[in-house]
């Protein structure tokens, strides 16, 4: 909780891993009914598993903001987002630890 992405691990059909799929969206949040709200902030960050990377639907968050469907602050969140994933992988620090430990519990 509390992270502005999801990581997702994507493999092909046999099972290789083809690179990682980054959604920026708002953390998860726990309504008073159970549900859980979050908002996709358009924006995705595609990750190779050499960790080349290619920033995803930039013009989709654009075109969110400019029609007034977030606000400022989401807007510069989700560019703030982009930039960070960007500057793990720079740094050699992508996957970020907490998936890294969940790869090596589930032996993915």
């Amino acid at each position: 909780m509390g992270k502005w992405y999801s990581i997702l691990k994507v493999r092909d059909l046999r099972g290789r891993h083809t690179g990682y799929y980054c959604d920026i969206a708002t953390p998860p949040r726990l309504l008073e009914d159970g549900g859980i709200e979050f908002t996709d902030l358009f924006v995705d960050v595609w990750v190779s598993p050499d960790l080349r990377y290619k920033v995803l639907d930039e013009e989709e968050l654009e075109n969110a903001y400019t029609r007034g469907w977030i606000s400022k602050r989401l807007y510069e969140r989700a560019k703030k987002e982009v930039t960070n994933i960007a500057n793990a992988i720079d740094r050699e620090r992508f996957p970020p630890k907490h998936v890294k430990r969940l790869e090596a519990k589930l032996n993915l």
